[in-house]
C-alpha cells in the first residue's frame, strides 16, 4: 500500500481531494479535458430546458440568467447547480439515455432547447431524431483534449470517454486498476483493459468511495 500510486484524470476540488490524499498514498492528477464556455445565443422562452452536465450549467449562467418554468437534467450536481441559480428541476436521470427514454414517454407539449458542449453523447438528438420530435441544441462550451505522457501508475480515476481517449493518447494502462465514473466511460475503457471498477453512481463522490472501499488501508 505504501508504494501505491493514483492518477486522477480531473482536477479534484479540495475537498474530493483530501478524501483521497492519504500519506501513503502518492496521488497526481491532471486535466485530460479542458472545457471553456463559448458565447451562443438562445430564445429559452416558453421552453424547458436540458442539460446533461454541469459545464453547460455553468456555462448558461454566467452568460444571463434563463428564466424558464422546467429543467430536465443528467446528475444530481447538475441539479443542485440549476437549483441553485433559481432553476425548477422537473426530472433527473444517472444517465443521458435514461433520460432520454423518459421525455420521449412523456406527453409532448413541451418545446426543448439542450444546452451542451461540442462533445456529448448521441442519445438525445438521434432519441428526438427518431421519433420525429424537435430538439434545438444550442452548444455553450468546448471541450479540448489535454494530453501529457504521465509515466505509470497502480491506479487511475476516469471520469468521461473523452477522458480516456486523451489519457490513451500519450499513455498506456499497463496493468492499472481502473475507475470509471459511469457506464459510458466503462465502455470505453474495455477497449483497453478488463480490470474496472464503476462507481455504483455516476458521481466524483461515488468514484472516490469505490477507491476507498478497494483500498481499505485508505479509509
Amino acid at each position: 500500500m505504501s508504494s501505491l500510486r493514483l492518477l486522477s484524470t480531473k482536477v479534484l476540488d479540495p475537498h474530493q481531494k483530501d478524501r483521497l490524499i492519504h500519506s501513503e498514498l502518492s496521488y497526481t492528477e491532471w486535466n485530460f479535458i479542458d472545457c471553456q464556455p463559448k458565447a451562443f445565443s438562445a430564445d429559452t422562452a416558453n421552453k424547458a430546458l436540458i442539460f446533461t452536465s454541469q459545464n453547460a450549467v455553468k456555462a448558461v449562467y454566467s452568460h444571463a440568467q434563463a428564466k424558464v418554468k422546467n429543467c430536465y437534467c443528467v446528475g444530481k450536481k447538475t441539479k443542485l447547480l440549476l437549483e441553485e441559480n433559481g432553476q425548477k428541476v422537473t426530472k433527473m436521470t444517472q444517465t443521458s439515455a435514461d433520460l432520454t427514454s423518459f421525455l420521449l414517454k412523456i406527453e409532448q407539449n413541451e418545446r426543448f432547447l439542450f444546452f451542451t458542449g461540442n462533445e456529448r453523447m448521441p442519445h438525445l438528438e438521434e432519441g428526438f431524431r427518431q421519433n420525429n420530435l424537435p430538439l434545438e441544441v444550442v452548444e455553450v462550451y468546448h471541450s479540448a483534449p489535454q494530453p501529457k505522457a504521465m509515466g505509470n501508475f497502480d491506479a487511475i480515476l476516469f471520469y468521461s470517454p473523452n477522458g480516456v481517449k486523451s489519457y490513451l493518447q500519450k499513455n498506456t494502462l499497463n496493468n492499472a486498476l481502473c475507475f470509471a465514473i459511469g457506464p459510458t466511460t466503462t465502455e470505453a475503457l474495455q477497449e483497453h483493459t478488463e480490470t474496472i471498477i464503476t462507481a455504483k453512481q455516476p458521481s466524483i463522490e461515488h468514484v472516490i468511495a469505490a477507491v476507498k472501499n478497494h483500498f481499505t488501508r485508505l479509509v
